[in-house]
C-alpha cells in the first residue's frame, strides 16, 4: 500500500524553500537571475552557437524577467504578479521624459564620438536611409534584445527593494554592479563583445570599464525610473535606446567599428550619471517616486525589507 504521508517532507521543504525566499527576496531574485540566464549561455547558446534574436530571448527573458515573475509570484502572490506587469503599461509620465528616454542616449553617444572620433571634421551628415535604419533597429532591439527581456527584473523588481533597503544611491550602485557582473560569460566566451580581445588583460580592462558605464546606465536608468513613477515601459525605452546609439558611429567613418576603443562614446554616461547624482545629492528622485506610489518609509531587517512596493 501507498504511504499517504510519503509526499509529507517534499511538500514541507517546498514551503521552506518558498519561505526562504519569501525572507531574502533581493538574494533569491539574483541567483535565480544569475544561474537562469547563465544555464542558458553556458548549455545552450554558446555551445550551440545561437543566434540573435533568440539568444537574447533566452539570456535574458529567460533570467532576470522569468526570475522577477516567480519572485513576485512567491513573495507577493497573484498581487505581485499583476503590479509588475502594470508597470509596463504605465505610460502617464510626462512628454519630457518621453524626450528623455528617446532623445538622451544618441545625444551623449554623439557627443563623445565628436571627443573622441575628431571632431565635426570627421562627421558625415545622416542620410534618410541611415535615420530609416536607426529607427528599424531600434524597433528590432526593442523586443528580442536587452530592453524587454531585462528591466522587469533589474528595474521592475529589483530597484524597488534596493532602493528601500539601502536608499536610492547605493542601492543602485548595488544594481549597477551586479547587473554588469552578470555580462561576464559575454566577455568570456564572445569573441570581441564591447572591444575585448582573446587575453586574460583585454577580457579585464574591458570588464572594468564596462562596469563603469553600466553603473554610470544604472544611475540614470533609476533617476528616470523615480521620476517615471516606477514605469517599465520608460526604462525599456531608454536601455532600447543607449543600445541603438551606437550605430551613429557609422557617421564617424574614420573611428574605429571594433575594439576597446569603439565602446570610449559611452564615456560620456558616467559624467552625466555624476552630474545628476550632485544635482539630486543623490536621492536621484527617490522622493518623488515614493510620493506618488504611496511606498512606505524604508524598513530595516534583512533582505525582506520591503512592507509595501508600490505598483
Amino acid at each position: 500500500m501507498e504511504n499517504l504521508n510519503s509526499a509529507r517532507p517534499a511538500t514541507a521543504s517546498t514551503n521552506s524553500l518558498a519561505q526562504l525566499m519569501r525572507s531574502y527576496p533581493l538574494s533569491s531574485f539574483f541567483i535565480l537571475a544569475f544561474v537562469l540566464s547563465w544555464f542558458w549561455e553556458l548549455a545552450i547558446v554558446f555551445p550551440l552557437n545561437v543566434q540573435f534574436p533568440l539568444s537574447g530571448v533566452l539570456m535574458t527573458i529567460c533570467g532576470p524577467t522569468l526570475a522577477a515573475f516567480i519572485m513576485a509570484a512567491i513573495t507577493e502572490g497573484r498581487t505581485g504578479v499583476v503590479a509588475l506587469l502594470r508597470r509596463y503599461v504605465l505610460w502617464r509620465v510626462g512628454f519630457p521624459w518621453y524626450l528623455f528616454v528617446l532623445l538622451s542616449a544618441p545625444v551623449l553617444f554623439f557627443l563623445g564620438l565628436l571627443l573622441f572620433a575628431g571632431g565635426f571634421a570627421a562627421f558625415h551628415a545622416p542620410t534618410a536611409s541611415f535615420l530609416l535604419s536607426y529607427l528599424a533597429t531600434y524597433g528590432a532591439l526593442f523586443f528580442p534584445g536587452g530592453p524587454f527581456g531585462e528591466e522587469p527584473g533589474w528595474r521592475g523588481f529589483a530597484l524597488p527593494r534596493l532602493q528601500q533597503r539601502f536608499g536610492p544611491l547605493m542601492g543602485t550602485l548595488i544594481l549597477g554592479v551586479l547587473w554588469a557582473v552578470w555580462h561576464l560569460p559575454l566577455f568570456v566566451f564572445v569573441p570581441g563583445y564591447d572591444g575585448t580581445t582573446s587575453s586574460f588583460s583585454g577580457i579585464l580592462f574591458a570588464f572594468i570599464g564596462f562596469i563603469i558605464v553600466v553603473v554610470g546606465f544604472a544611475i540614470i536608468f533609476t533617476w528616470v525610473f523615480n521620476n517615471a513613477r516606477g514605469s517599465l515601459l520608460l526604462v525599456i525605452l531608454l536601455h532600447t535606446s543607449i543600445n541603438t546609439s551606437s550605430i551613429l558611429s557609422l557617421l564617424f567613418p574614420s573611428f574605429p567599428q571594433v575594439g576597446l576603443i569603439s565602446q570610449l562614446p559611452f564615456a560620456a554616461w558616467p559624467v552625466f550619471a555624476l552630474l545628476i547624482v550632485v544635482l539630486t545629492r543623490g536621492q536621484l528622485g527617490y522622493q518623488r517616486y515614493r510620493r506618488e506610489t504611496g511606498l512606505d518609509a524604508p524598513a530595516s531587517s534583512g533582505d525582506a525589507t520591503v512592507t509595501k512596493v508600490a505598483g
